[in-house]
């Protein structure tokens, strides 16, 4: 009987850590205002810094929608003139990341938040990083 229930006891053990449920995703992770301070990459070489707050993301994730806000006047290349966009994020795997962000209907690549920092990158596919603060 100890030898059933040491038996039984070593089985729980094992099998409880693989029933965690993990579902956490990035897809709300984007959501808030973002302010665009590098794009680079492309097989062109852009590489263009921009003050925090010139350039300002604003992900709703109830609407779905991204606000841009684009005060710059320069002909640095910035992605989205100012307006309203809408998001989603989707599986993709032809990417490593497995989930990429699409806005206005573009692959945008990537993208992942370390402390302060959202990165959107499409560099596997020759494209471009997009660097943002909060």
């Amino acid at each position: 009987m100890k030898k059933s229930i040491l038996t039984l006891t070593l089985l729980l053990l094992v099998l409880m850590p693989s029933c965690s449920n993990d579902s956490s995703t990035n897809s709300n992770t984007v959501e808030g205002q973002w302010k665009l301070i590098n794009v680079s990459g492309t097989f062109a070489g852009i590489d263009n810094d921009f003050a925090p707050g010139l350039i300002t993301w604003d992900f709703n994730a109830t609407t779905q929608t991204v606000t841009v806000v684009n005060n710059n006047n320069t002909a640095l290349w910035d992605v989205f003139e100012t307006g309203i966009y809408n998001y989603q994020i989707v599986d993709n795997p032809e990417f490593p990341c497995g989930e990429i962000i699409k806005i206005d209907g573009i692959e945008m690549g990537c993208f992942s938040i370390s402390g302060n920092e959202l990165v959107i990158d499409q560099s596997i596919s020759d494209g471009f990083r997009l660097q943002f603060v909060e």
